[in-house]
């Protein structure tokens, strides 16, 4: 089905964030409780579950070039519909486990998914809305926190209303993601023309190319038009950001809190910042890129030490919308830098490149906080995320700044040498 779209593709961005909406509904299920289905459920060990929480995130290091590459040869779609069905499948694998090696395979699925889903959803906002990115994309996790919204609600009522077990609310998870991505086949449209497609004789032997030769092709594509800066930055904030999604359901249910209670604390949290999602976006295109993920990443850091001492439900909220409206907005933040600064031929290529520094920046931060996770406890992961966060963001501001400053002098003295 094709779709005719006004000049500013409009409708295309709103069918494009119903698709992350129906994804997002999957994921978020995922996220939220397959530690502590590991943990309580299959009574599996930190250092297994720590493994496998770095697996997912270790896979995409080498997924995310490759599937992102090949978006640019085979188009978006099918790659969206991909990520979508292998969280669906996932869930699948999570309903029958009856020990962590289920998980051990829903979590390849979810990393191949992921790999799949953001690099070329991504795309496919730039393909639609080049100038107006920020703004789109924000658009988009406007409509994927809809998809929060409506699988914390299905979560709290399922595990606290009808006291059902987490595999019950897995099943009927998968029976949506069936149907829903049934639906994202049928409505969305394709994002990139046949003038920006990469042309190849054999895709398969570019996309085996690709990922053989994945970190050479990442290295070239880090050097173009500096788009290191933004990578750093993007290891940090993906640092943080998967530390809160790991470990704050543990503080949650630390805290005596239901398992129906971390689904509540997403909804309201997510239910509050969704109406400010395009604004944020908004605001990364009118700002600078440096400013912006400094602020952001020195808000999250504070949020992070913040949950050490905050106990009330409703605090627990607030805090969660700052850290979420702080984290949403520096990850707009980078895809809109990475897609400004790479060329539109290697688009694909090079959000991939930003996935890979993603899931770098996540491995990173379940393999150094699980052994602090689990040899000194749960508040001392806070602890220490906040404290080295904040220091990195400060050391990496002064980098930059001396750059900027650098960068200045060397223009005013060849104005006066003009």
């Amino acid at each position: 089905m094709r779709f005719q779209f006004n000049s500013n593709n409009t409708r295309a961005i709103w069918i494009g964030g119903f698709a992350t909406l129906l994804a997002s509904f999957q994921l978020v299920i995922f996220n939220s409780y397959v530690v502590i289905f590991l943990q309580e459920d299959l009574l599996t060990e930190i250092a297994i579950i720590t493994l496998i929480v770095s697996l997912r995130n270790f896979l995409q290091m080498f997924f995310r070039i490759p599937l992102g590459e090949l978006s640019q040869i085979i188009g978006r779609k099918p790659l969206i519909l991909t990520g979508h069905f292998c969280y669906t499948f996932a869930l699948g694998f999570l309903v029958f486990a009856s020990d962590w090696t289920f998980v051990l395979i829903a979590t390849i699925l979810v990393a191949f998914g992921m790999s799949a889903f953001w690099p070329s959803i991504f795309g496919y906002i730039a393909d639609f809305t080049p100038n107006n990115f920020g703004k789109s994309n924000g658009r988009i996790f406007q409509l994927s926190d809809a998809g929060v919204i409506i699988g914390s609600l299905l979560s709290k009522y399922i595990l606290d209303s009808l006291h059902w077990e987490l595999k019950e609310l897995f099943f009927i998870i998968v029976i949506l993601g069936i149907f829903s991505g049934i639906v994202s086949f049928i409505l969305l449209p394709e994002g990139l023309n046949h003038q920006k497609r990469k042309i190849t004789e054999n895709v398969f032997r570019e996309l085996f190319q690709s990922f053989f030769f994945s970190f050479k092709r990442l290295s070239s594509i880090t050097r173009l038009n500096e788009l290191h800066e933004v990578y750093i930055f993007q290891i940090v904030l993906a640092f943080t950001e998967f530390m809160v999604t790991t470990f704050l359901p543990l503080i949650i249910i630390s805290r005596g809190y239901t398992r129906g209670s971390v689904a509540e604390i997403a909804f309201w949290a997510t239910l509050i910042i969704i109406w400010f999602k395009p604004s944020l976006g908004n605001l990364t295109d009118k700002l600078k890129f440096s400013s912006i993920i400094t602020i952001s990443l020195i808000i999250i850091s504070l949020c992070v030490l913040s949950f050490i001492f905050i106990v009330d439900f409703w605090l627990i909220i607030l805090l969660y919308v700052i850290l979420n409206a702080a984290i949403i907005t520096g990850y707009t933040a980078e895809n809109g830098e990475v897609a400004r600064r790479g060329p539109d031929h290697l688009r694909g290529a090079t959000l991939g490149a930003l996935g890979f520094y993603v899931s770098f920046g996540r491995t990173l931060s379940t393999v150094s906080l699980g052994p602090i996770w689990d040899n000194y406890g749960l508040i001392s992961v806070f602890q220490v995320t906040g404290v080295l966060i904040l220091v990195i963001t400060f050391f990496l501001f002064l980098i930059y700044r001396s750059k900027d400053l650098e960068n200045i002098k060397t223009l005013n003295q060849d104005t006066i040498e003009m």
